[in-house]
C-alpha cells in the first residue's frame, strides 16, 4: 500500500529550472562568460555545490568551487526574499489528493536547505510536507542514494511503500539506487534519453496524479 510521496524540488515541485539559469546566467556574466540555456540543461538535477566545481574547472574561474558555491546560494537567498520559484501545474492537486490520503509527503532535494525551505514557505505549502532532505543533510548528494534513504529513514518507511517523483537523469538514479519506484516529469528541454531510468514519464503531474489514483 502506497504510503508516502518523496519529490524532488527544482523543476518536479517548482519550475525553479529557467529562474537557476538566470542566477547562475548572472553570476557567469560577473566573470566575462557567456553563458547560454543549452549550457545549463546538462546540469538540472546536479546539486549547486557540485555545479560550481564544473564551472569553475570549465571556465578557468579565478575563484574557489566552494566561494562560488556561496556566491549562488546567496545570490538563489535574494532572489527568493522577494518572489517565490512558481509551483508546477499540477503539483498542487497531487498534494493535495496525497493528504486526503494521509500519504506522508517529503521533499527530496539536491538544492541548500535553507532555499528549499524558502521556496516551501513562499507557495505557502510548508505546513504540508512532512520531511525535507536537502543536499547538504547528506555526504553524497543526488545521483548517490543518501537522500532517499535518509528520507525513508525518517519517515520509517520501506522503498515498497513510496513513489519518488524526479525530473532529471540524477535525481532518478538516486531515487532508483535506493530501490524506489521513480515516475518522472517531462520538460519540453527535456531529451528522452534522460527519463529512461524512471519507471514512468509523464508530460504534467495531473498525469501523474491519475496514474497514482488508480493504483492506490
Amino acid at each position: 500500500m502506497l504510503a508516502g510521496l518523496l519529490i524532488d524540488h527544482d523543476g518536479t515541485l517548482v519550475d525553479s529550472e529557467p529562474c537557476q539559469f538566470k542566477i547562475w546566467q548572472k553570476i557567469l556574466t560577473d566573470f566575462g562568460i557567456d553563458y547560454h540555456f543549452n549550457d545549463f540543461i546538462p546540469r538540472i538535477g546536479i546539486p549547486g555545490n557540485v555545479t560550481a566545481g564544473y564551472l569553475v574547472g570549465h571556465y578557468q574561474l579565478d575563484i574557489s568551487s566552494a566561494e562560488l558555491a556561496m556566491i549562488k546560494e546567496q545570490a538563489t537567498n535574494d532572489f527568493l526574499l522577494n518572489q517565490s520559484f512558481p509551483l508546477m501545474p499540477g503539483i498542487a492537486e497531487l498534494l493535495n489528493w496525497a493528504k486526503s490520503k494521509q500519504l506522508k509527503l517529503a521533499i527530496v532535494s539536491g538544492a541548500e536547505r535553507a532555499s528549499v525551505l524558502r521556496s516551501l514557505a513562499l507557495n505557502e505549502i510548508d505546513h504540508m510536507i512532512d520531511l525535507v532532505v536537502a543536499g547538504d543533510d547528506v555526504e553524497h548528494c543526488k545521483p548517490a542514494p543518501d537522500a532517499y534513504l535518509s528520507a525513508l529513514e525518517q519517515l520509517s518507511l520501506t522503498p515498497e511503500q513510496v513513489v519518488a517523483i524526479e525530473d532529471s537523469a540524477s535525481g532518478i538514479q538516486s531515487a532508483k539506487a535506493a530501490g524506489l519506484t521513480c515516475l518522472a516529469i517531462k520538460h519540453s528541454f527535456t531529451t528522452p534519453d534522460k527519463l529512461t531510468l524512471a519507471d514512468q514519464s509523464f508530460s504534467h503531474h495531473l498525469n501523474i496524479l491519475r496514474h497514482l489514483a488508480q493504483q492506490f
